[in-house]
């Protein structure tokens, strides 16, 4: 995607503030919203951010996204499409392999049910970026879409879910104004999904989430470079705010029963597909106990995600021991690296895998999963 530079002219008086004066053009402007967090007491105050900064940039239209944390690459922030957070060219391919197997199961499992209006899915059957964005949306497997939203509530309120710290980042992206329910930039190489305008009605989480997603239009491009991936590049502003009764006010977050509702059909057969998505065809190896290794195997990968601020796997281990100096994670290194190590294999040589090699592993890594105190 091309890259959305901010000029001095297009930050907030706010932020204006904070930004050192030393040097004012365009690069390193645009160098210092991707990399620093603005912090805001209320939210009454980020909505009159919000209204400045889109007051101030006009050329684009302001999506927001909420998270936890935020995660650094070298000095600035990144915000690549779950897809393209390996570094590992392999697992990138395993994953699209994933996702086109889940993709199928998706128009058959909706082909089936009874309980969705056929005319509905026939928008769904017929593209496959609306199948991804579905299995995107509920977090079926990973995809090369990022979630935003419209809903500056929306977001404030997914930046504190189940969130330990009580601190909440809002990323703002500049990206093109939309035409339609699939909106795609030629010029600026992205696609927009208004996912509740083309989905079934049996989604009904879009329509609580208010959700759209985006792409970089041209992924399967050969000389891509990954760094054009990454939607730090569209980044207008990140704010930092803290979850208590001064920020919210007389508001209130969006209730986690609204979020997700739990009346969905689609959610119901997103689920299946997420227990069966691991199940792979592995001769003289039962396709259950592959699911039920990487299943296991991404809660390792996601505890050690949300414990840092790093996608690469192995520099979050390192940082986890080096920096926060946790000991758990330090005298069971050896026996992670090895688990790596068998991952790899069954997820890129699987022929060689045994049975009861990975039987055995299995239990291993419950074990591990066990002492590092993670759910298992």
């Amino acid at each position: 995607m091309r890259e959305y530079s901010v000029k001095y002219v297009n930050l907030t008086n706010k932020i204006k503030k904070l930004y050192p004066e030393n040097d004012k053009q365009a690069k390193n402007v645009t160098s210092f919203v991707r990399g620093n967090t603005i912090k805001v007491e209320t939210y009454h105050d980020l909505i009159m951010e919000i209204a400045e900064l889109s007051y101030k940039n006009p050329d684009v239209m302001l999506f927001f996204r909420g998270q936890n944390n935020h995660y650094i690459k070298k000095k600035h922030f990144t915000l690549y499409p779950s897809i393209y957070r390996s570094s590992s060219d392999k697992d990138i391919n395993f994953d699209y392999e994933i996702l086109e197997r889940s993709s199928k199961q998706l128009v058959h499992e909706l082909e089936k049910n009874n309980n969705v209006d056929g005319d509905e899915i026939k928008d769904i059957k017929k593209i496959k970026l609306l199948q991804y964005s579905i299995l995107q949306h509920y977090e079926v497997c990973k995809t090369p879409l990022l979630d935003v939203s419209q809903s500056l509530k929306v977001a404030c309120s997914f930046a504190i879910l189940n969130n330990k710290n009580k601190v909440g980042y809002i990323f703002v992206l500049g990206l093109p104004y939309i035409n339609g329910r699939i909106s795609i930039d030629s010029e600026e190489y992205i696609t927009n999904i208004r996912l509740l305008s083309i989905s079934s009605s049996s989604s009904k989480r879009p329509f609580f989430q208010e959700g759209y997603l985006i792409q970089n239009e041209f992924t399967s491009e050969g000389d891509l470079e990954k760094g054009e991936l990454d939607f730090n590049r569209r980044i207008v502003a990140v704010y930092e705010f803290e979850n208590d009764g001064k920020f919210w006010g007389s508001e209130q977050p969006i209730s986690v029963e609204n979020l997700y509702p739990e009346v969905d059909i689609m959610k119901e057969i997103c689920n299946k597909i997420k227990e069966q998505k691991y199940d792979l065809n592995v001769d003289g190896v039962d396709e259950k106990s592959i699911g039920k290794f990487l299943t296991l195997w991404n809660k390792l990968e996601e505890d050690v995600r949300d414990k840092t601020q790093y996608n690469n796997f192995m520099q979050g281990i390192n940082h986890i021991i080096d920096v926060e100096e946790d000991n758990l994670y330090k005298d069971n290194l050896n026996n992670i690296t090895s688990l790596r190590q068998f991952r790899n294999i069954l997820v890129h040589d699987s022929n060689k895998i045994r049975s009861e090699k990975l039987n055995s592993e299995i239990i291993n890594l419950k074990n591990l999963l066990n002492t590092l105190n993670i759910s298992g």
